[in-house]
């Protein structure tokens, strides 16, 4: 707001001149509109660099999961678990902190998804791997799914069709969930026979098991008898036997193991069978071993180790 002030007598026609209390004003120009600015060039690694790095992040990881399907003991099973987790892991870190062909962008991203979705899986499972619910890498890769790996193959095929990119998929066959078994008495290693003392067997468990005596450290004799059953292995060689058993589920003939929910026991007391001739008499011991706890048993068992139960 500006504030007229009287003015004293001048000479001139008029009788004076006006002014202002606040200064005098300076006329403003307006400045012209700004040019919006060119849209920046996409950028992003070029293919054969990208190809690269495809190649880099996932060699680790197809390796360690051939080797993973080769697993046949529980602590090999666990440590190249481990050894995909952690391939996956770094494979997954490195491909999030490039940045792809712009072209191949979302693409890259489903792939990514894809690898971490399968490392995800791998933690998940680590637990049964550790509690022997899963005892083999064909029942591990059986509890992963082939839809796992078929979406990384999926990804990794529409990645490739936006250039020629040759992102890998993980090959590896996953096999469908078994459930083997033997027949009931089925004899796995036939020796320490020619005596005449017998052991009878009976299993109440709700699980198939495995019954190995070993003399030293000698593996003798293994018979397989499923639950709730019975069997009697006749003809039992003098001498003392340490007694073991494993129960489980799904039986592995060439592996001679069980592939899931795995159990490893062994009976304190060793059995001693003998016998014993006197004129005319002939005497022997026989024995009998239930594998479930019945009142009044007088055999303790106790949990080994996988690696402690004799092969």
């Amino acid at each position: 707001m500006c504030t007229l002030v009287a003015c004293s007598p001048g000479n001139g026609p008029g009788g004076g001149t006006a002014g202002t209390a606040g200064g005098r004003a300076t006329p403003t120009t307006a400045s012209p509109a700004a040019t919006p600015s060119a849209t920046p060039s996409p950028t992003g690694l070029p293919p054969d660099r990208y190809r690269a790095e495809l190649k880099a992040a996932l060699k680790p990881v197809r390796s360690s999961f051939a080797s993973l399907a080769k697993a046949r003991t529980a602590d090999r099973l666990d440590r190249r678990l481990e050894r995909a987790e952690n391939a996956l892991d770094g494979a997954v870190g490195r491909l999030d902190g490039i940045d792809p062909p712009p072209e191949a962008a979302s693409e890259h991203l489903a792939y990514v998804r894809r690898l971490d979705d399968l490392h995800r899986r791998l933690v998940s499972l680590r637990p049964s791997v550790a509690d022997h619910s899963l005892c083999s890498s064909s029942a591990l890769l059986s509890r992963i799914g082939k839809g796992a790996f078929d979406g990384v193959r999926t990804a990794a095929r529409e990645l490739n069709a936006r250039g020629d990119y040759d992102a890998p998929a993980i090959d590896v066959k996953v096999p469908k969930r078994r459930n083997r078994r033997l027949a009931n008495g089925t004899l796995i290693r036939n020796g320490g026979r020619g005596g005449r003392g017998y052991l009878r067997i009976r299993n109440g468990l709700k699980r198939d098991a495995v019954v190995t005596l070993t003399q030293g450290k000698a593996k003798v004799l293994s018979v397989y008898v499923r639950r709730r059953s019975s069997y009697q292995i006749n003809n039992i060689r003098d001498g003392r036997y340490r007694v073991y058993f494993t129960t489980g589920v799904d039986w592995d003939r060439s592996a001679r193991t069980f592939t899931r929910n795995r159990t490893f026991e062994r009976f304190e007391k060793t059995l001693r069978f003998r016998t014993v001739y006197s004129g005319y008499t002939i005497r022997w011991r026989n024995w009998s071993l239930t594998l479930h706890p019945v009142p009044g048993g007088n055999a303790r068992t106790r949990t080994i180790r996988p690696r402690d139960y004799p092969r």
